[in-house]
């Protein structure tokens, strides 16, 4: 076997197994930087439609309001204000 032949062979070996291997390694190291990247712009763009939604519904608020269609303001339902049996099924809820 010539020095050449030696060489092509290595070569040929090196990259049938070489490229495959160092594919899998770089996949395998990646992909949780990729993942963290990818939550991380989930994230943001759900906070940036939170807000705004929350922008939205106050803006409907006020229209409702200057055009005189919101009697009252929204009222927020607390467990003083509910039946005692209303009360109870809540709670009974939160421990199941």
């Amino acid at each position: 076997m010539s020095e050449t032949e030696a060489l092509v062979a290595v070569m040929t070996v090196g990259m049938v197994c070489g490229v495959p291997i160092l594919g899998l390694t770089l996949r395998f190291s990646l992909k949780p930087l990729v993942d963290a990247y990818i939550r991380l712009r989930e994230a943001q763009l759900a906070s940036s439609q939170m807000e705004q939604l929350r922008e939205r519904v106050a803006y409907l608020e006020r229209e409702l309001e200057r055009r005189g269609l919101m009697e009252r303001p929204p009222a927020i339902v607390s467990q003083l204000s509910m039946p005692e049996s209303v009360a109870l099924q809540l709670k009974d809820r939160e421990r199941s």
